[in-house]
């Protein structure tokens, strides 16, 4: 009977030390995860920081093209009123203007 026994415990210890060499460890697997998390947190935030940096470049150059728009305005408006004061002089004399002479 202590025979039996022996020969069960021994049979029992082996297998379980085969099958656990086989398993990957479970510490191993917790770091690589771990790793994996701290990755997707880096590239989120550079994702972000990106987002951000794009969307202060945009109202940048949204800024500078509405001052050219306001510029280009105020240029045409100004170009308007010389050319309006010039149709109001008139530069060919009328006849009264020959008469009185």
């Amino acid at each position: 009977m202590k025979r039996l026994t022996l020969i069960a415990l021994l049979t029992a210890a082996t297998l379980t030390t085969a099958s656990a060499d086989s398993m990957f460890p479970m510490g191993d697997m917790m770091t690589e995860m771990t790793d994996a998390m701290k990755e997707m947190k880096t590239e989120m935030t550079d994702a972000a920081k990106d987002m951000k940096n794009s969307a202060k470049d945009s109202a940048d150059d949204m800024k500078d093209t509405a001052k050219e728009v306001k510029d280009d305005a105020q240029d045409a408006t100004t170009d308007i009123k010389d050319n309006v004061k010039k149709v109001e002089k008139p530069s060919v004399t009328t006849s009264e203007d020959i008469s009185t002479k």
